[in-house]
């Protein structure tokens, strides 16, 4: 009997040993791969991050060259060879951006002035530089000067033509590589591959081990040995121009596998005791000695599944009990880890506020997991001004306006209803059992919220806010059509103050067809698929025809002819006025230099967009214009609206006065319709007024009184007077009577294209003067447009 126990404690131990060796080796290399895996994907994150970090640098180095390649005081002291002046313009604005080099080179690549050290050789290699153009704001540029690597940015100085080139730049050093480090959290090396076939390394990694790791750069991390330690490493090659420079994350070995060695040395100590405690209890108790190792290795399947809530309890005595509290101790905070790593991945870091991506399934499961018709509003709401805030004040001042911003949304919202930041200036609100008639109420009342006494960093500040509002399910069921149609509302906000749109039924049809016409509109102006028209005026006191005025005209391809009130808009909120504007005035003043040298003695109108005005460089592009087509600068009358000069009308008052210098004139357009006070009319360089068509085109009491004080005042500050959407003869008498200097409009011709101007010009000065009487004038106007004039 003894003998037969003795066999069996053997087999019992053997069975016990045999188990729990091969769950711990199960266990031990499932963890191992996890813990390669988790580090393998940090070192890839971290090197997207550095990536980042440095494409904001430069950003950073654009705007700085972009400054003061556009100050004028700069171009001046490149234009006079000086190269102390240059020298000092140059090293103050690199200070203000923290650059720290900074090279004025002329047209062949020779240094004009520079703030780099003597070590730096900056006399090599700058020709390939100037070959290469000019760099592209978004994707960086490095280049080796001497010892050190730069991360630089080349833009040309023009006066409009390029006189030199200005060059800026960050070391990529050590004190890079340590900001790169505080962020990813692992070793750095910035290795720059030169043209000289040397390497320039930046590392966090100790002096004396500062030598470039070697990893193959093929998207995967590999294990490395450098300077006798072992790192697991991963490179990323930057997407940059100029020598190809490597960004190479290193994390030791030693604390890659340090959670690893934690569980090993945990799962070791418990399989020792387990066996130690088998092996006793195998001699007491027999076939129930494997029980509570039993437990523990069913807990260890648990937890390498993932199930951490069920707590381990065994029976025995206080050993196994430490043993399953050791286990309960481990799964919990293996717990909090995922539990924070999952809080992160859906919201914001800097508000806390959930993210887009959480936001969307919250939606998704309100409106469409329910299974049922849910009536709600998602709300949209934009900073329209945070990034001006942020060029302004700073970043840290635009973080403090969106923790803010998130903080008295939390208070306004009710329970129940959904708040997140969805994107960089955008903050979502979803409210259930909201109507999109109170919706609209409550966007209003969020905005104003928000906007009210808004003080932040010691500053009060002006937010301007915009509202998209669209309603569940009248606009959309899904979480996607939700917010895409919230968007489109939010765009046809206004800009100006906090505006609130709701989305109207068809607006996405609406929406592609601006973003069509916004796309092809730059490619039509580049192919010359826009054309001119040119409306006659008429002098009503000699009655002779000497000024037109140009109009643009797109006949788009598939949707036909796009009125100039939908396009032009669309290039000024687009940023493509001025190259509109550009083409308009090289077109109308090459037909103007045509007629003149074809004899024909015409003034030509040119209508500006409001930005343009307001553009320093515009007024040289006009002069050159000018010149080349050999046209006087008086001939050239530039039509402007009241609330173009409203923008800015310190600026505005300044560019005009220069142009109005050379002899070009001014006209206000749609004078009456804007918001400018007589004072600032008063100081505008401005020769004639015109009279919107409005007051025209339905003559009451009220237009004939607004008509008459127009022409009275104009005349009384010694301007000319226009009047256009002249379509009658009720119109052309009564501004005739008036005293009214110009008319335009449809009774004396529709638009022409530049070739039937010629005989229309010497028609029209052939009939009008010889009409004596208004009944002869206005059969003469007959006769010149054919008795059509609609």
């Amino acid at each position: 009997m003894r003998s037969f126990r003795k066999r069996l404690l053997v087999l019992i131990i053997g069975l016990v040993i045999v188990t729990q060796t091969v769950t711990l080796a199960a266990v031990l290399a499932s963890t191992r791969r996890a813990v390669e895996t988790r580090a393998a994907g940090q070192l890839r994150s971290g090197a997207s991050l550095a990536e980042n970090l440095i494409g904001f640098r430069a950003g950073q180095l654009a705007n700085g060259v972009a400054v003061l390649a556009a100050d004028f005081g700069f171009r001046e002291a490149v234009a006079s060879g000086h190269a102390p002046t240059i020298l000092s313009a140059a090293r103050n604005n690199a200070q203000r951006i923290g650059a720290d080099l900074v090279l004025v080179l002329d047209t062949h690549g020779q240094v004009l002035a520079s703030t780099a050290p003597e070590s730096a050789d900056v006399g090599g290699s700058l020709e390939g530089l100037l070959v290469a153009g000019p760099t592209a704001r978004d994707q960086p540029t490095f280049h080796v000067f001497g010892p050190r690597s730069y991360q630089v940015f080349l833009a040309p100085v023009r006066t409009p033509e390029t006189i030199a080139w200005v060059l800026m730049g960050f070391v990529a050093d050590e004190q890079l590589a340590q900001k790169i480090r505080s962020l990813v959290g692992s070793e750095v090396q910035i290795v720059t591959h030169a043209n000289d076939g040397l390497v320039r390394v930046a590392s966090t990694v100790p002096i004396a081990n500062a030598a470039a790791a070697r990893v193959e750069s093929d998207g995967v991390a590999h294990v490395t040995r450098t300077a006798g330690v072992d790192y697991l490493g991963f490179v990323r090659r930057l997407n940059s121009r100029g020598d190809s420079v490597d960004v190479v994350l290193l994390e030791p070995l030693r604390e890659v596998y340090a959670p690893y060695r934690e569980l090993r040395d945990a799962m070791l100590l418990i399989d020792g005791v387990a066996l130690a405690l088998a092996a006793l209890v195998g001699a007491v108790l027999g076939r129930s000695a494997t029980r509570p190792i039993g437990e523990l290795v069913r807990a260890a399947r648990r937890i390498e599944k993932g199930d951490y809530q069920t707590a381990v309890s065994v029976a025995g005595g206080e050993e196994f009990r430490a043993l399953a509290s050791t286990f309960n101790t481990m799964q919990h905070h293996i717990a909090a880890r995922e539990a924070d790593i999952l809080y992160q991945a859906r919201h914001d870091p800097l508000t806390q506020l959930p993210n887009r991506a959480f936001a969307q399934r919250e939606i998704e499961a309100a409106t469409v997991g329910s299974g049922e018709p849910v009536v709600a509003t998602l709300i949209l709401l934009e900073l329209r001004n945070l990034r001006d805030i942020n060029a302004s004040l700073g970043h840290a001042v635009g973080d403090q306006v969106l923790c803010e911003t998130a903080r008295r949304l939390r208070q306004t919202a009710a329970t129940g209803e959904i708040l997140a930041r969805v994107g960089e200036t955008q903050f979502l609100v979803f409210a259930p059992q909201c109507s999109a008639e109170r919706g609209r109420l409550y966007a209003e009342q969020l905005a104003a919220t928000v906007r009210g006494g808004f003080h932040v960093a010691g500053v009060s500040l002006d937010l301007r806010l915009a509202c998209g509002v669209c309603a569940c399910p009248e606009h959309g069921r899904s979480a996607d059509e939700l917010l895409q149609r919230a968007q489109v509302a939010l765009e046809e906000a206004d800009e100006a103050t906090a505006r609130v749109a709701v989305y109207r039924s068809g607006q996405d049809s609406e929406h592609r067809r601006r973003l069509t016409l916004i796309t092809d509109l730059s490619a039509a102006i580049d192919q010359g698929a826009l054309s001119l028209v040119y409306q006659p005026k008429v002098d009503m006191r000699t009655r002779g025809v000497r000024s037109l005025e140009a109009l643009a005209r797109w006949t788009h391809p598939q949707l036909g002819p796009i009125s100039p009130a939908e396009f032009v808009p669309l290039a000024e909120r687009t940023g493509g006025a001025r190259r509109l504007t550009n083409w308009v005035l090289a077109a109308a003043l090459r037909q103007l230099g045509q007629w003149l040298r074809d004899g024909l003695e015409l003034d030509l109108a040119v209508n500006l967009s409001a930005p343009d005005i307001l553009d320093q460089d515009l007024g040289e592009e006009i002069l050159r214009l000018l010149r080349l087509h050999r046209v006087e600068p008086s001939r050239l009358i530039l039509e402007i609206t009241e609330s173009a000069v409203m923008g800015d009308p310190q600026a505005a008052v300044r560019n005009m006065q220069l142009l109005r210098l050379t002899g070009i004139r001014f006209s206000i357009d749609d004078f009456g319709t804007g918001h400018s006070s007589l004072s600032q009319l008063s100081v505008l360089p401005v020769d004639e007024l015109k009279i919107d068509r409005s007051f025209i085109s339905h003559p009451d009491a009220r237009a004939v009184t607004i008509v008459t004080s127009t022409i009275e005042l104009g005349h009384s500050m010694g301007l000319k007077v226009v009047a256009e959407g002249v379509e009658d003869a009720l119109a052309w008498n009564l501004l005739r009577r008036l005293g009214c200097d110009f008319a335009q409009g449809y009774l004396i011709s529709r638009p022409l294209s530049p070739e039937s101007v010629p005989a229309f010009v010497r028609e029209a000065n052939q009939l009008l003067p010889a009409s004596e009487s208004t009944l002869m004038q206005l059969r003469a106007l007959e006769i010149l447009t054919g008795g059509n004039r609609r």
